[in-house]
């Protein structure tokens, strides 16, 4: 314990003038003390209770002195035991505990990060984050709120089971948050540095150790998570393997083979014997093992779960991590998945290479983060191209991508149609069409509703050659759905990526469509309460119809566009059920994509069909 005489001298160098300047009251003897700090209860002048977190003497210099000495060792390690070294990492591993050592010492920044920790907690009704006195706080000094409260063991020992249940969902709330949606987290969550209260709520102390994820890193433990609470050993083993560099002799074989080995002692064993830190921890030392090295970041992580893991073991033996997150990691993913702006910014990034090369880019070629306002002007700059906009008569984009899809199937009719004069009139009524529309609220309205334009331009220019309105519907169907087939892909892939349930997967790619190109606020729409193999909701607003109608030309959608959702549903698994559309009338349009084959599906039976 320090003496108050030396606590009194370092309060009078941080602050400035008399203790009792400061401090209405402060206690003699400290309620805490560390081996960097102890801490104080006082008050302000006000009344304030606070405690006084004050930091010993001379801590520079004997942190500095032990940080040297165990730098040296790893430079003489470096040379001794390259390759062990290499494998373990250890030099990036002491860089980050040299970090977070250096900020233990710097009080003002602790306050800086409980802050960030504050703030990132506002609302929440289980977590609560202490204030902290910038006046009373410099580098070696930290004033923050007193918190009353049950220890852990106490908390286990006196509070009923309901309420213990609670401060355990709380915890494994509290943790998701930090390490899945906010990337901030809590290094040191030790049971003396969280308080609990009789009401279910938690207070966090001592942020002098924390740690960061990047945003790849917090989409990977999602979905390592999602993996892991499905027994998806081998998907799990994937977004695992994701996060490592692999030195020369690694052997990515005998890795999955002890990771196996491991997911399947979790799972088959209770929490008690095998926690999911340990488990967490032996996959890491597998990887080392075999030659795969991890970032210091996911160290640390893995150290702050093994010490948060504690508190739920005394709160409740029997509860599994994995059961009780699997909630939060669903919402986390629906709120990340149907985000518009991410949802837009990772399309920008995938359909270039999908269009030009069939492939998908690797993780490792996405940005995370850039100017967004130039992809922006470039997409308007290819708008512009592809005749979304004419700009210098320039629509080489749309002219290749329609006509490369028109050309086989007008040129297959027999009698052989005057296929020139059909595109050559189809282009003169698009670009009439095109002047008339006004700029729609989304880029993928307007996009919709210049191909809606362009399929008016084609049916007539066929019945304007001498076909039937009906062999027009048809070669007009073949031509949309010839450029729809490719383009419902992307959807299809993405919701097999992320799930093999057969409902989940349409569930997926139907939000990905409403999203894009069909998203709000140009495109309305409602869920609809269903069974569970049925995804059901309406269009309540659709431009594109807006549009038909407006030529007198509904049949043509329905016959067109809205008949594309049948084999669209085919392809993804299941089978549409549809009554209303809005070309013919009805206030919406209705879509129940049918998942169960064992189930008689409903025939396409709109107002056109009948």
């Amino acid at each position: 314990m320090v003496p108050l005489d030396v606590i009194k001298a370092t309060i009078k160098t941080e602050l400035g003038g008399k203790l009792a300047d400061h401090f209405e009251t402060f206690e003699c003897d400290p309620v805490a003390s560390a081996s960097l700090a102890q801490v104080h209860q006082a008050t302000l002048k006000d009344g304030t209770v606070v405690a006084v977190k004050v930091q010993r003497p001379d801590m520079d210099a004997l942190i500095s002195r032990d940080m040297a000495a165990l730098s040296f060792g790893i430079t003489i390690l470096a040379k001794i035991v390259p390759r062990k070294l290499r494998r373990s990492n250890l030099s990036d591993f002491f860089a980050e505990f040299r970090r977070y050592t250096l900020n233990e010492l710097d009080f003002a920044a602790e306050a800086q990060t409980i802050e960030r920790f504050r703030l990132n907690f506002v609302g929440h009704d289980t977590v609560t984050i202490p204030n902290t006195y910038q006046k009373l706080t410099t580098r070696r000094v930290l004033t923050m709120d007193w918190v009353e409260g049950l220890h852990l063991g106490d908390a286990a020992a006196i509070l009923t089971d309901e309420k213990k249940d609670k401060l355990v969902s709380g915890l494994v709330n509290m943790l998701l948050k930090m390490f899945v949606s906010d990337g901030l987290f809590h290094a040191d969550l030790h049971p003396g540095n969280i308080v609990f209260h009789s009401d279910g709520r938690l207070t966090l102390l001592d942020f002098g150790m924390y740690g960061q994820l990047e945003p790849p890193q917090q989409d990977r433990f999602i979905l390592y998570w999602m993996a892991v609470v499905q027994g998806q050993t081998r998907r799990a083993f994937h977004h695992f393997r994701a996060q490592t560099d692999a030195l020369p002799d690694a052997d990515e074989a005998a890795f999955f083979d002890q990771f196996a080995k491991l997911a399947e002692e979790f799972y088959t064993s209770p929490l008690r014997e095998t926690s999911l830190a340990k488990i967490y921890l032996e996959m890491m030392q597998a990887g080392y093992q075999t030659g795969f090295v991890f970032p210091a970041s996911l160290m640390l992580h893995a150290k702050a779960l093994t010490t948060a893991e504690a508190l739920l073991f005394e709160l409740a033996p029997d509860a599994r991590f994995e059961q009780l997150s699997r909630p939060y990691i669903a919402r986390e993913f629906a709120a990340r998945v149907a985000s518009p702006n991410r949802l837009a910014k990772r399309t920008s990034q995938i359909l270039p290479e999908l269009l030009l090369l069939g492939e998908l880019p690797p993780q490792t070629a996405m940005d995370e983060d850039w100017d967004w306002s130039t992809t922006k002007a470039l997409a308007n700059d290819l708008a512009s191209q592809i005749g979304l906009t004419n700009v210098d008569g320039g629509r080489t984009m749309l002219r290749d991508l329609v006509e490369h899809h028109a050309l086989p199937i007008l040129q297959a009719t027999k009698p052989a149609l005057n296929v020139p004069d059909i595109l050559k009139a189809t282009w003169r009524r698009y670009d009439e069409l095109e002047r008339n529309l006004r700029v729609a609220e989304t880029t993928g309205a307007m996009i919709t509703t210049h191909l809606a334009a362009l399929t008016l331009a084609i049916y007539e220019s066929l019945v304007a050659q001498g076909q039937s309105p009906e062999e027009a519907h048809g070669f007009v169907y073949q031509i949309c759905w010839s450029i729809y087939k490719p383009v419902s892909e992307l959807p299809l892939m993405l919701a097999k990526t992320l799930s093999a349930d057969p409902t989940k997967q349409m569930r997926i790619a139907t939000n990905v469509f409403r999203k894009f190109p069909f998203g709000d606020p140009a495109y309305g729409w409602r869920d609809i309460d269903t069974d569970p193999n049925t995804v059901g909701f309406d269009c309540t607003k659709c431009p594109v119809a807006s549009f038909f109608k407006q030529h007198d030309a509904s049949d043509l959608c329905v016959k067109t566009w809205c008949a594309l959702d049948y084999p669209l549903a085919q392809k993804w698994g299941g089978k549409l059920e549809r009554t209303s559309t809005i070309a013919m009338g009805d206030d919406h349009c209705d879509f129940r994509w049918n998942m169960d084959p064992a189930r008689p599906h409903q025939q396409n039976n709109t107002k056109a069909e009948k």
